[in-house]
């Protein structure tokens, strides 16, 4: 996966290969120290991608999320809140929540999700358009993207070759099904 880069001046052609950072070469610079701790970054197909501070809708919808999730889900599926998913050799994004099987290694970060759920603010753009690419790619059978501001999700399902097939779009009043959790987006968003 070799990028091209732009010409820095007009009229000069030059042609830079970018070699992507893969994922365990991540990992190590994380385990070395490397990031402040103040840094808000994950790597999505091999770039590192800064990810914006959460504001208080944002954190709201979280939270109210994993309060749903957490109890319904219990003994049949773990919730992971904004934790490393190791989504391939050039992606380990942090999702706002993962539903993960309960036989899922602990050892190590899942490479998928049955659920992966993204609370979109101020990140609606790179949430329908990079992660939905990496989520796919990872095999996440159902994404859903909380768009705050909008009062709606975009649930995507049927992934296929590093995209979804279903994109569906629903409103305050539609019920949602989170692993067999029924939820309504208004009472996530109040």
């Amino acid at each position: 996966m070799n990028r091209s880069v732009a010409p820095a001046y007009p009229g000069v052609m030059t042609d830079v290969r970018v070699r992507p950072l893969r994922r365990v070469e991540y990992d190590v610079l994380i385990e070395q120290g490397v990031f402040t701790s103040d840094e808000r970054i994950q790597l999505l197909e091999g770039e590192l991608v800064e990810v914006s501070p959460q504001g208080v809708p944002h954190a709201t919808v979280i939270e109210a999320l994993n309060e749903r999730l957490m109890p319904a889900l219990a003994g049949r599926h773990r919730v992971r809140v904004q934790l490393p998913m190791a989504a391939g050799e050039l992606s380990e994004p942090e999702p706002d929540l993962a539903v993960v099987s309960m036989d899922s290694p602990r050892d190590r970060h899942p490479g998928t999700a049955l659920l992966v759920i993204e609370v979109a603010d101020t990140t609606l753009r790179l949430d329908l358009g990079r992660k939905a690419r990496v989520y796919a790619g990872a095999g996440v059978p159902v994404y859903w993207v909380i768009d705050v501001a909008g009062a709606r999700v975009h649930v995507h399902e049927d992934p296929a070759g590093g995209a979804y097939r279903s994109i569906r779009r629903l409103g305050p009043d539609d019920d949602l099904d989170a692993c067999g959790e029924r939820l309504r987006l208004r009472d996530l968003l109040s």
